[in-house]
């Protein structure tokens, strides 16, 4: 199971995560995947969503 992070978290390696919902996990869609950068802090997300390294 993937390392699930949330907005305002220090993200801790550089990669592309894709968002997904708290409760069952559904992917949100290519649309909401963000770029973020080792150190930087995960942006605001979808409500009720995390993110996770794609």
């Amino acid at each position: 199971m993937a390392a699930k992070y949330w907005s305002g978290q220090v993200c801790p390696k550089t990669a592309n995560y894709g968002q997904y919902h708290d409760t069952d996990n559904q992917y949100a869609g290519k649309e909401y995947d963000r770029h973020v950068a080792k150190d930087e802090r995960f942006p605001p997300s979808k409500n009720n969503h995390h993110f996770e390294e794609k």
